[in-house]
């Protein structure tokens, strides 16, 4: 005759479920507090689970906000995105505002430096020396759509146009 488990085997059986499942989540990518219980409580563990089994995650390490936070925010930025979108990216995470700000300013970037990168790789030297409203405008909205503020934008276009007029009259 087996002996029936107790309230606190249960639980703990219960946490130690959630917390390989969060595991098995995390060796795929990073993931915030707040996503992992998102996707914890979509698997229908219990939410002492869940906080039991994200306890010893954040304990081990394995589990931190800050670094994620850092490491999503370089990510987006080398892949072309501004502030305003990594910190909106981040806030959908369930970061917390401080951390994003914290994020940010471990960039060192300058941001119409970067807005001005953007520009160069996706348009063509024709259409970024074109200073016509339309062009302009064209341009200023790839990029707010990708996260920089107007006059980053701007700031980063009227440098590379002014960089290939240099260039054109050399």
């Amino acid at each position: 005759m087996s002996k029936a488990e107790t309230p606190e085997e249960l639980a703990r059986k219960a946490a130690h479920q959630a917390y390989v499942a969060a595991i098995r989540l995390l060796a795929r990518r990073d993931h915030s507090t707040f996503e992992l219980t998102r996707k914890l409580q979509q698997r229908e563990h219990g939410s002492e689970a869940i906080e039991e089994a994200l306890a010893d995650l954040v304990s081990a390490n394995y589990l931190n906000d800050e670094r994620y936070a850092e490491l999503y925010a370089e990510q987006r930025m080398n892949h072309g995105y501004g502030p305003l979108s990594i910190r909106s990216k981040l806030a959908e995470r369930g970061i917390d505002s401080h951390l994003v700000q914290r994020a940010l300013r471990q960039l060192t970037v300058d941001w119409s430096e970067q807005a001005e990168s953007v520009v160069a790789k996706r348009f063509t030297p024709h259409e970024i020396a074109d200073t016509g409203q339309q062009s302009t405008s064209r341009i200023a909205r790839f990029l707010q759509r990708r996260g920089f503020s107007s006059s980053d934008a701007l700031r980063g276009l009227n440098r590379l146009r002014k960089e290939l007029a240099r260039s054109s009259s050399d």
